[in-house]
């Protein structure tokens, strides 16, 4: 099921912890709403084993009190392994699994995500999906790779750049939002590809490096708007009939070096996506 924030609110994350029964792995850059983390606190209460993984160093705020807060949960507590905690390499992931459930999106777990942007988040039960970032959280947690396995059902990076490429190949229009856009050449060069075809839409809390690069992405025929509220956290591709959302920015850093997850739909979902995509484009400005 498709949630769309900030609509749906913090209910329907509150509902998957409460539904998790013998154990629950999250793996997301913050988890800081207080509704989230008694929902957390309630599930180890009644004998849940739950698994969370963070990163190491959260952009804007402070993370030992993070921990700390988390860890009084009675929840295990891990910060993302090395690879992803660098000065510009992150553990941006954020997705739930609980047996045959899992969660993909593109919310963090604050207050902000639930109430102020737009968000995606995915909800469903899918053995192979659950699967899969079963097996990305269990090589996280033990600090190994995560190997090919997880790449057939989940758009993952590091190496995302490629499926998200195909998906902006196909002909038609495609609508997209994006909290970020960097300069990935491949990314780039589909935009550019693309042309009139492309609606983009950016937060108009962009840097003056991502500005200029709109500005290019523009000139070349692209219809590039941006959002002032809801604040635009969004990472969306979508056309009528396929789309992908997940943790992904459309930057070099987030597509080749973080840990972030991801996910395609089809059908409907896609349509859906597609529709509001389109709506929030139109509210958009020019500049």
């Amino acid at each position: 099921m498709l949630f769309i924030e900030p609509h749906a609110g913090v209910a329907p994350v509150i509902h998957f912890v409460r539904a998790a029964r013998t154990r629950l792995d999250i793996n997301t850059y913050l988890l800081t709403d207080r509704r989230v983390l008694a929902a957390v606190r309630e599930a180890v209460a009644r004998g849940v084993r739950v698994r969370v993984i963070i990163a190491r160093h959260p952009y804007g705020h402070r993370p030992h009190g993070e921990l700390a807060r988390l860890r009084a949960t009675g929840a295990k507590v891990r910060t993302a392994p090395p690879r992803f905690s660098g000065r510009y390499v992150f553990d941006h992931a954020k997705y739930m699994v609980s047996g045959n459930h899992g969660e993909i999106g593109t919310a963090n777990m604050s207050w902000s995500a639930f109430h102020r942007n737009r968000e995606y988040l995915w909800m469903g039960h899918d053995p192979r999906i659950a699967k899969a970032l079963r097996t990305v959280f269990r090589a996280d947690w033990t600090r190994r790779h995560a190997g090919a396995a997880p790449r057939r059902v989940l758009v993952l990076s590091p190496g995302a750049t490629d499926a998200l490429v195909r998906l902006l190949r196909t002909p038609g229009r495609v609508c997209i939002e994006s909290e970020e856009l960097g300069h990935d050449r491949p990314i780039l060069a589909a935009l550019r590809a693309k042309g009139g075809s492309a609606d983009l839409l950016l937060p108009t809390r962009l840097d003056r490096y991502d500005r200029r690069i709109a500005r290019l992405v523009a000139s070349q025929g692209v219809h590039v708007r941006f959002l002032r509220r809801p604040y635009l956290h969004a990472k969306l591709i979508a056309d009528p009939h396929q789309a992908f959302i997940g943790s992904e920015n459309l930057s070099a850093s987030s597509l080749q070096r973080n840990r972030e997850v991801g996910l395609m739909f089809q059908r409907r979902v896609a349509h859906r996506l597609f529709d509001q995509c389109r709506r929030d484009f139109a509210r958009g400005s020019k500049r």
